[in-house]
């Protein structure tokens, strides 16, 4: 099995998203044989002028370009997986610009979706998502007090490529009590982990 983890938080290994994101592969290396390839996307450079010129159509996208390599790798990564893991925090509602960045790359007509008459067909086969959110405010259940734009984008823009199978799992209100989110964490990890032993 070949999973593809994707950290967009600026915390990186301290997150506790990504806490989670590594007992969910212990416990897929217990289960299966699994190769793992690590994606920082806080560390991709924005879309150039190049690449949104060949996105266009008013450049060739046949011209060498360091763009349109980067977005040829991350793409060629993403058809590779057999499974996805992505742990971001939420910024601001919505996700963060770094997992935006690799959404733009990853999002590419002629590479991952078509354009017909009749809207955009996706190329991508699909695969389980796993996506963990952290969050310092509560946007879900009957304890939210911030909207969540974060999720419904998520399954919009990952249907446009053909990733339908997304399991979403968030820690919410981290700017709170300390022990409160330890507790989550930690029913968190039983839940995915439950999770992806019935799903193996």
């Amino acid at each position: 099995m070949n999973v593809l983890l994707i950290n967009a938080s600026p915390k990186k290994d301290q997150a506790s998203t990504h806490l989670i994101a590594q007992v969910m592969v212990n416990t897929l290396l217990d289960n299966a044989e699994v190769k793992l390839d690590t994606l920082d996307v806080t560390m991709l450079p924005h879309i150039d002028r190049h690449y949104a010129e060949v996105l266009c159509g008013s450049a060739s996208p046949h011209t060498d370009s360091a763009s349109l390599n980067l977005s040829d790798g991350l793409v060629a990564s993403l058809e590779k997986a057999d499974l996805l893991i992505i742990t971001s925090p939420m910024h601001n509602y919505t996700l963060p610009s770094s997992l935006k960045c690799w959404l733009d790359y990853v999002v590419r007509a002629g590479k991952t979706f078509e354009i017909t008459n009749t809207g955009k067909l996706p190329l991508l086969k699909d695969k389980p998502v796993y996506i963990l959110i952290s969050s310092g405010g509560s946007f879900s259940g009957e304890l939210a007090y911030q909207p969540d734009f974060f999720t419904p984008y998520m399954k919009a823009i990952l249907a446009t490529i053909g990733l339908t199978k997304l399991h979403f799992f968030s820690i919410e209100g981290t700017a709170g009590d300390p022990e409160v989110v330890e507790q989550q964490i930690y029913k968190i990890q039983q839940q995915v982990c439950d999770h992806l032993r019935a799903s193996i």
